[in-house]
């Protein structure tokens, strides 16, 4: 609230700004999590942090390379925090790993609208 009323920032800024934080803080948990089986719930919370806080920090910086849409930062250095969490934390359990290998293997049969294993 306290940014719309700054005179200087338009609405499309604002929008901009808003949908930067937004997907530099949920993009990469939402790719991690639907693509690589190893994403924990600690990596996810780290990338979410990481990729907020670049966010606003990136946006306080002008010129050179910091005229860079803050998204793009924020979602690579979030990407890295998820990896390196999740690689430094406990493995997943075997039921995420027998899920994700469930759906790998899965077919979808239309008539009866289930998933079933070949």
């Amino acid at each position: 609230m306290v940014l719309g009323f700054d005179s200087d920032n338009t609405v499309l800024e604002l929008v901009e700004y808003a949908w930067g934080g937004f997907g530099a803080a949920f993009g990469p948990v939402m790719l991690f999590c639907l693509f690589w089986k190893r994403m924990t719930v600690w990596g996810a919370v780290a990338g979410i942090t990481t990729g907020g806080l670049t966010v606003i920090i990136w946006s306080q910086f002008q010129g050179g390379l910091f005229d860079l849409y803050e998204l793009v930062p924020g979602f690579l250095l979030g990407s890295l925090a998820i990896v390196i969490v999740s690689l430094l934390g406990k493995k997943p359990s075997q039921e995420i790993i027998d899920e994700f290998a469930f759906v790998e293997e899965a077919e979808y049969d239309e008539t009866k609208r289930v998933y079933y294993r070949r």
